[in-house]
């Protein structure tokens, strides 16, 4: 019954973030710009269902936040999540509303989708058409409930029909169900078939003619708007007098979604179908009292003429232009504001303690208003003063966007956070109008943290790490996250900064601490593995992971970092952290004159100072009050060198920076007093490929100079005993792949899966029940070489918890696929 595709391929992940030469062809474009991206806007797809966990469709699946049964329909599987056996349904869904964060190539990319997976469901002909039926019935009302309609979708795309031969002509058996559908505000579009070049050969319904709009079918043209040989032609077989199909969209090696979490180049009217379809969801964000025929007479006036004059039986009217839509669809009467972002002052970014002007960038997509007047306030009163709350928008005639010409004025509090989000609502009022619209937003407080923090604590210190290069994030430090710090005794934060710094020279140089003039800059590290829970190793030593690369630097060095870090939880003098790093080159050539950096400011009082002991290998500061804190040597740290902030705090450039960590000689001054820092370094040194390093430190703290001693001689005990469990792997990357038994096994609630990889790649990790239906996806992109961990908690992608039973994990790479059994037991 579903139209099967004429032919199909294997796609690329991801394509340049450019718009695809089909949706470019349609000038879908035209209307994102616009602000018609299909917004509030619900899909749905009659077809072989949809591959629900796929990384391009899952967010926008309307089970997310809906019933089960309101948002997926199967007489097959009906209390599973929605899946797709044959592909061809996840293809379609992708070419309505498909996007990424990288890439967007559906044609309502933020509509939400819903699905009946009736199609190819192993079921006889005649029971497949009793599914349709009920399919229609259950679109009707998807969540039983009378008195809801956010639940009823904009438009079903049927990518199916009963090929000719099997019904007599223009068989009457759907007629019914699409008719009450369509009355219901639900517009039909149907792929006109793939049986072509031949006349009357459209499938059905999509050959029904009881009216020019009815049943509203869509043919495939290529690149090139010539028609496939492939699409369907008319006349309808219910009446040869009139023309089919309607018009026309592009259907030749269509790039979207496909089961697997992949991507398929698919040819077929099916793939010609879903821009239409798509495109009922931009038009009902327009108008969502748009009636379905004044839709799809909206398409056949925007169709550019194509073959014959006039309509004909290979094109009908011809290929849609999404540019002259909205020319023939009534405008709204209300407007329909939507904030679509802001623009903050100076440098774009609110920082605590700071005084801004703020300007929001406002949609109102009917284009029916030339101005507005809003007025903001903060939702949850405190910790911000709002200056000027009133300002003016000017969108022109028939413009759909504005920002207020005049700032809103507003100040944060010196002790918000990073990354806190700051509620506010605005009244917006149409110039012709006299009701507000309340529109709600919310501000980020300075930078948002690019990954993870969490803290070690074991009674004596607390430490804040991260897996983006950083430590600490306490109020008062250069970032404050509302983090721990680093505290000792219970006393007051000690840390003002402390990151990771690794170059090659002044340009290659990639750094998680402060920037050139001393305040904040944004981490060039980012996790390539998050920072894992803590395990305790059998010593009683409690252990965090994480893996970073710096591809956000200005020119990104090839190596990834591996950083452990250690607490100790059963000695007495446990005020240390210990700190391992080993950096990995992933890549086939070696990475020469490599240096490694760790700053750290510790602020222990006003007037502090610094000492050096090469014996044991320890720089440290005093405070006025007696507490100690440093760091001590434990592998491959060479250079110790202490600064004094000199009026604030000393920033470094570049050069300034890559010439301390090049600077091989020691350089501490005994008698430096003040606002101390210091740094440890190591280099310079070559990492082979597909090679390791491994540098390794400790964080102390004590009470005073002899427990300080104590804890340096544990620290260095901890890191050379076997509890450690550092798996260095004698410095060397695998040299093949492996998929390790997951542990513990059985399990509940959780359980590791661990591999190894003897290459950097594109990896995907999966979860299967014994149906071998996909029910969680762990990971899906780049990692590097070597081995990694990932965690499931037995629950499926929507976050609902599996049964008992056997599951199986399958790891997939570009030249390497294996599966293992596990078992869970609640």
């Amino acid at each position: 019954v579903y139209d099967p595709p004429v032919e199909g391929s294997k796609a690329p992940p991801s394509l340049a973030a450019s718009v695809s030469s089909q949706l470019a062809q349609l000038n879908i474009p035209y209307l994102w710009q616009r602000g018609l991206t299909g917004k509030g806007r619900l899909v749905c797809s009659f077809d072989t269902g949809v591959e629900q966990s796929h990384p391009a469709l899952s967010d926008r699946w309307r089970g997310n936040h809906a019933t089960l049964q309101s948002s997926w329909f199967s007489m097959v599987a009906p209390d599973t999540l929605p899946y797709d056996n044959a592909g061809h349904g996840t293809h379609t869904m992708g070419i309505m509303v498909g996007a990424t964060p990288a890439d967007t190539f559906g044609v309502a990319p933020e509509a939400e989708w819903i699905t009946a997976g009736i199609i190819d469901q192993g079921r006889s002909l005649s029971v497949t058409i009793s599914d349709i039926i009920e399919a229609f019935q259950w679109a009707f009302n998807p969540d039983g409930d009378d008195n809801t309609t956010d639940d009823v979708p904009d438009v079903i795309l049927n990518s199916w029909g009963i090929p000719g031969g099997l019904f007599e002509p223009c068989d009457e058996t759907f007629w019914g169900v699409i008719d009450n559908v369509e009355a219901a505000g639900i517009v039909t579009i149907f792929a006109a078939g793939n049986e072509g070049p031949d006349p009357m050969s459209l499938r059905n319904p999509a050959d029904r003619a009881s009216t020019p709009l009815n049943s509203f079918s869509v043919g495939a043209v290529d690149n090139q708007l010539v028609i496939g040989s492939f699409s369907s032609r008319g006349p309808s077989s219910c009446d040869t007098t009139q023309v089919k199909p309607e018009i026309v969209a592009p259907g030749v090696s269509i790039r979207s979604s496909y089961r697997g979490g992949g991507y398929f180049y698919m040819t077929g009217t099916s793939m010609a179908a879903p821009y239409v379809a798509g495109m009922v969801a931009l038009v009902r964000q327009y108008n969502p009292d748009a009636t379905v025929e004044e839709i799809k007479n909206a398409f056949i006036q925007a169709a550019t003429d194509l073959g014959d004059p006039g309509e004909d039986n290979a094109y009908g009217h011809g290929f849609i232009d999404a540019s002259r839509l909205l020319e023939f669809v009534q405008v709204p009467v209300d407007a329909e504001f939507e904030i679509v972002g802001y623009q903050v002052s100076d440098d774009g970014i609110a920082f605590p303690g700071e005084s801004f002007g703020l300007q929001l960038m406002i949609n109102n997509a009917a284009g029916n208003v030339d101005s507005a007047y809003g007025v903001i306030s903060q939702i949850d009163k405190g910790m911000i003063d709002i200056a000027q709350d009133e300002a003016g928008f000017y969108f022109g005639d028939g413009g759909t966007t504005a920002l207020n010409y005049e700032p809103f004025l507003i100040s944060f509090a010196d002790d918000l956070y990073n990354g806190e989000e700051i509620a506010f609502r605005l009244c917006l009022t149409a110039a012709n109008g006299t009701t507000c619209d309340t529109l709600s937003f919310a501000l980020t407080v300075g930078v948002s943290p690019k990954g993870d923090i969490a803290a070690h604590s074991n009674g004596t210190i607390e430490v804040a790490v991260s897996d983006f290069g950083q430590f600490g994030f306490a109020p008062g430090s250069i970032y404050n996250v509302a983090g721990e710090g680093f505290r000792f005794a219970g006393g007051a934060n000690l840390l003002y900064e402390a990151g990771l710094v690794i170059g090659r020279n002044s340009l290659q140089l990639s750094r998680a601490i402060r920037g050139e003039y001393g305040g904040f800059r944004v981490s060039d590290f980012s996790p390539v593995e998050d920072l894992s829970d803590p395990w305790m190793d059998t010593e009683g030593a409690m252990h965090r992971t994480a893996v970073f690369d710096d591809n956000y630097s200005a020119i990104p060095i090839p190596i990834s970092v591996r950083q452990e870090t250690i607490c100790a939880h059963d000695v007495t003098d446990n005020g240390f952290l210990l700190v391992r790093y080993e950096l990995v080159n992933g890549t086939i050539e070696p990475i020469t004159n490599l240096h490694f950096g760790f700053l750290t400011d510790f602020d222990l009082s006003v007037e502090d100072r610094v000492w050096f002991d090469a014996e044991t290998q320890m720089i440290y500061q005093l405070g006025e009050d007696g507490q100690y804190a440093g760091l001590v040597a434990l592998e491959n740290i060479t250079g110790f060198k202490a600064f004094e902030n000199d009026g604030g705090k000393t920033g470094f450039s570049g050069s300034a920076l890559f010439d301390l960590l090049a600077d091989e000689q020691n350089d501490v001054d005994g008698a430096l007093e003040g606002d101390l820092m210091f740094l440890v370094s190591s280099g310079s040194f070559t990492v082979g490929a597909r090679d390791s390093m491994t540098v390794a430190f400790a964080l102390v703290a004590a009470a005073d100079i002899d427990e300080l001693y104590r804890n340096v001689d544990q620290a260095k005990a901890s890191f050379n005993s076997n509890a450690l469990a550092v798996e260095d792997n004698n410095g060397l990357l695998p040299d093949a792949f492996e998929l390790f038994q997951n542990y513990p096994n059985p399990f509940n609630p959780t359980t590791n899966i661990s591999f190894a990889l003897a290459e950097a790649g594109t990896v995907t990790l999966d979860i299967y029940n014994v149906l071998g239906r996909k029910v969680k996806n762990l990971h899906i992109g780049l990692l590097d070489a070597g081995e990694h961990r990932f965690e499931w908690d037995a629950t499926t992608d929507s976050g609902t918890e599996v049964a008992s039973g056997i599951y199986f994990y399958r790891l997939s790479t570009e030249s390497f696929v294996q599966s293992k059994k596990m078992l869970l037991l609640r």
